[in-house]
């Protein structure tokens, strides 16, 4: 679905997209745009399946005040992705951490595309880490826990030493 919407706040939107997901929307992109009479608005572009539209559009519809939408017929291709819970043991100056982390891996045939960890989890570990007195971002967490999902052959146990980071000018494997 195409929907351009007039006169709502981040607020309003963020309320409706919570709103769009918990009604079985798959997917949402909100894009700024500029209206009629140079007026600021935006597009949504909401990916549901069709038997959901009219659910969809009555949200829209009271929420947002919108008086139509375009259907946008395409085909949407997935790739494969498989999601399991993996024990995370992190080594941290001072400390071992174990969590348990949701991992994705994204494949295309046999062909393994991405690898993705869970957000929450890793926000999780790092807050974790944090209550020991190390601080550590969750972006360098991420990418040692992918790259640990990604090369580990299948281990039960993802294991990810951060207690030497690379020193400028060295790679990760120096």
């Amino acid at each position: 679905m195409l929907v351009q919407v007039d006169d709502a706040t981040g607020e309003v939107l963020q309320d409706v997209a919570e709103r769009l997901h918990a009604a079985g929307a798959r997917n949402l992109q909100v894009l700024a745009s500029l209206g009629k009479k140079g007026r600021p608005g935006h597009v949504l572009l909401v990916d549901v399946d069709a038997s959901l539209e009219e659910r969809i559009a009555l949200i829209l519809g009271l929420d947002l005040g919108v008086w139509g939408y375009r259907v946008l017929e395409s085909r949407h291709r997935h790739f494969d992705i498989t999601s399991t819970r993996r024990r995370l043991r992190v080594r941290l100056p001072a400390v071992i951490l174990e969590e348990q982390v949701g991992i994705k891996e994204i494949r295309a045939g046999e062909r393994l595309v991405a690898v993705k960890a869970e957000h929450a989890d890793l926000v999780r570990v790092r807050d974790a880490a944090l209550a020991q007195g190390v601080t550590v971002g969750v972006r360098v967490i991420r990418a040692a826990t992918e790259t640990a999902a990604r090369t580990s052959g299948g281990d039960e146990v993802l294991e990810v030493d951060l207690c030497e980071p690379p020193r400028a000018g060295e790679s990760a494997s120096s």
